[in-house]
């Protein structure tokens, strides 16, 4: 007694909805290639993060003279989010505001500068 499903039941027919995406509207000039100018203005780049750099690590020192305004500086640096490039520099300078706190008779006993 077999029965014929095809005869019982309808068939259903599933009708999908197309999208319409309209076109993209990135095109292959956003595409990077790297052509000779390229190479120039990425050693460009290059060459003036490291003045920067160096920059900033004179002005590190410089400031080393006033410890709350090196505190200061160190602390905009690490809010930049630069610090990773000036780990040594900073290390030392916060090991050299240690060392001084503890000799200085007359503490600084501002709270900005207690709180850095």
């Amino acid at each position: 007694m077999s029965i014929d499903q095809s005869a019982s039941s309808p068939t259903l027919e599933t009708t999908r909805r197309t999208a319409n995406y309209h076109s993209s509207i990135w095109d292959n000039s956003f595409i990077v290639s790297n052509s000779p100018n390229d190479e120039k203005i990425l050693v460009h780049k290059d060459q003036n993060l490291e003045y920067l750099k160096e920059e900033v690590k004179r002005e590190l020192i410089a400031v080393a003279s006033n410890s709350s305004e090196q505190l200061k500086f160190i602390d905009v640096v690490q809010w930049l989010g630069v610090a990773y490039h000036f780990e040594k520099e900073i290390k030392e300078a916060l090991g050299n505001t240690f060392d001084d706190y503890h000799d200085i008779d007359e503490i600084n006993d501002d709270l900005y500068d207690v709180a850095l």
